[in-house]
């Protein structure tokens, strides 16, 4: 695996606020220098293409065919790219959401299920023939993934917001285990980081959480990038919920 293809990658994704990609694009943003490095053409087949990045990236991407199209993706959560595509809708349905997803339509229900159950996305009517209307809990008023930001008044409140977000995603992700990689957490919230490492530091301040280093050799480039990182500079790979409630 080379690091520096896969940060490269994911780079000129991030340049272009991205998280996935067609295929067709995808060789049109690494160029030709980085295409000659991952050992592929455009011409090459889905499974040469796929078997690259998997030889050169590990597991930070993968190639998956949506509704007619191939993408190259981050190797994120369902629920990651349905939110971010819910995030530029004010509401939606559930074929609106659907569409140009790196991910096959028999997993879109699946994962919009989830979404439904953990809060994240709401149903807020029904049109004439009882296909649902859905919007993101936060798009109205205080939400999951999308809570008020703080204001002077009320610094508190999006506080306790966010903490209460980020145990709902340790308990979805984590699935009754006791600990959770910080990246995917990083990854399925898509908050900035700033955010995301004040409200982990103040869960370990108030001991509602430990922090674990655990083994980096086993991680890709962006794995690591999203773990924590205290005032220190020690990096930290997975934490532990200490409390049933944040």
């Amino acid at each position: 695996m080379s690091p520096e293809i896969v940060q490269r990658i994911a780079d000129r994704l991030q340049a272009r606020d991205k998280r996935f990609i067609s295929r067709n694009e995808f060789f049109k943003m690494i160029g030709a220098a980085l295409t000659r490095s991952l050992g592929v053409s455009p011409s090459d087949s889905v499974s040469v293409l796929s078997s690259a990045l998997q030889s050169h990236c590990g597991d930070a991407f993968r190639v998956v065919q949506g509704g007619r199209t191939l993408y190259v993706a981050m190797n994120l959560p369902d629920e990651a790219f349905l939110l971010d595509k819910a995030r530029c809708l004010t509401t939606f349905t559930p074929a609106q959401l659907a569409l140009n997803l790196p991910m096959p339509k028999a997993r879109v229900a699946p994962a919009l299920t989830r979404l439904l159950e953990s809060g994240e996305i709401l149903c807020i009517g029904l049109k004439a023939d009882f296909t649902p209307i859905l919007r993101l809990s936060g798009s109205g008023k205080p939400g999951v993934f999308l809570p008020e930001r703080a204001t002077p008044n009320n610094p508190a409140n999006s506080d306790t917001e966010d903490e209460t977000a980020l145990h709902r995603a340790f308990l979805q992700i984590g699935q009754g285990r006791n600990f959770v990689a910080i990246h995917r957490l990083r990854a399925h919230l898509g908050w900035e980081r700033q955010r995301f490492d004040q409200t982990v530091l103040r869960l370990q301040s108030a001991e509602r959480i430990l922090l674990n280093m655990g083994d980096p050799t086993r991680l890709t480039r962006a794995e690591l990038d999203g773990a924590y990182k205290d005032r220190n500079g020690m990096r930290y790979l997975t934490l532990n919920w200490l409390e049933s409630q944040p």
